[in-house]
């Protein structure tokens, strides 16, 4: 994505990065409408008892037709529909339908929930069922109760069920949901855990997305309390980030030893290197200078998080349908399969993905959230 500015570039950013609302679909909040503060790029709206969400130019993104709804966090956001609650993500599409009639967070995308008197868990992320399917439901709806308590200063999830009792400590559901098959269980959301950063607002396309790569631990400051989103990704930088994805994904320790020193990168350089990401000597001599997209996408398209993704939407279509890669782009597959797999979207309603182009620090946490987070993954046609 080419580097976005507030106002009407703003605009088509947010809203062509979920392949759903091209400008000009979205209509201005009604007359009357009361709009409150911004969070993650939209902010409640409320007329006449109904609640939906706007953009920062007070166009409607989401239909106000929630009885109650709550701000987003972490790309996701609780509403009640007639009575039933559900959770949204900022495309309005359902990451839990609304038929509980109760929902309380977890961490790792997962909800306590009521329904038909009985409790249960469950998640934003279908996992396996152990029949061969795929459920959204973590703990069967066949408890009395259900909640977190704390115990020796642990934080633990506790359901009942007549005299039986199933205790689980929460930091023990990033290895429960691995084991059951859940997408994106190596980069566990934690509730709570936000940036501050005096350079990205609640208003900005991109606060959704720093916030979720802050969350999940691929992205940090540049010091000051600052993000920099609008300076420019460096190969040192890309490759840092795709082994700290690699090496989460395989569980290995690289993304747990500091990067320090002049060449801070040498370790990121070595790891992807020896892991097949990159060919030896292949940035050699340029790892300070910028990234280009093609090169980014050459780079993740590598990991073996990437080589891992299920395709979501069409190649053959996503060859026809990107009007500036052919087959004598340099990296051309690599680009087209971020596209299928829903990492990329282009720069306009056109798919254009500008190769050669540079990419700044908000577009690369866009880029590294999807990645990680198979929830906010874009779909680009229906």
């Amino acid at each position: 994505m080419k580097k976005l500015r507030r106002g009407a570039a703003a605009l088509a950013a947010v809203l062509m990065l979920w392949g759903t609302l091209l400008p000009g679909t979205a209509s201005a909040a009604p007359a009357g409408a009361t709009v409150w503060g911004y969070s993650e790029g939209l902010a409640l709206c409320e007329l006449d008892g109904k609640w939906g969400y706007v953009n920062p130019q007070r166009e409607v993104v989401i239909p106000i037709q929630y009885h109650s709804a709550v701000s987003f966090s972490l790309g996701m956001a609780a509403v009640n529909l007639d009575g039933k609650l559900g959770v949204i993500r900022p495309d309005g599409k359902y990451l839990i339908e609304p038929e509980y009639d109760s929902l309380v967070p977890l961490d790792c995308g997962l909800y306590i929930a009521q329904k038909g008197g009985l409790w249960g868990v469950v998640s934003v992320l279908p996992l396996s069922d152990g029949k061969g399917g795929k459920t959204n439901v973590v703990y069967e709806f066949n408890h009395s109760s259900a909640k977190v308590v704390e115990q020796g200063g642990v934080q633990v999830l506790t359901l009942e069920k007549g005299e039986e009792k199933t205790k689980v400590p929460l930091f023990d559901l990033p290895g429960i949901l691995a084991q059951r098959g859940m997408d994106s269980a190596q980069f566990p959301l934690s509730r709570g855990k936000l940036p501050s950063f005096t350079d990205v607002s609640p208003g900005d396309w991109f606060d959704l997305w720093v916030d979720l790569a802050y969350n999940v631990g691929l992205i940090s400051g540049v010091g000051g309390g600052r993000y920099a989103p609008d300076q420019t990704l460096t190969v040192a930088e890309a490759l840092q980030l795709a082994a700290t994805m690699d090496s989460r994904y395989k569980d290995d320790d690289f993304h747990l030893r500091p990067t320090t020193g002049t060449n801070w990168y040498s370790a990121a350089v070595d790891y992807c290197t020896a892991s097949g990401i990159i060919k030896n000597g292949e940035f050699a001599g340029g790892y300070t200078r910028a990234v280009t997209r093609g090169e980014m996408a050459r780079i993740f398209a590598a990991t073996s998080l990437a080589k891992e993704m299920p395709t979501i939407n069409s190649l053959s279509r996503v060859r026809q349908e990107v009007p500036d890669v052919t087959a004598a782009t340099p990296y051309a597959e690599a680009i087209y399969s971020m596209y299928a797999k829903g990492i990329l979207s282009g720069v306009d309603g056109n798919f254009t993905f500008r190769p050669g182009g540079t990419v700044t620090r908000a577009e690369a946490a866009a880029i590294v959230s999807r990645m990680a987070r198979a929830e906010q993954r874009l779909t680009l046609w229906d």
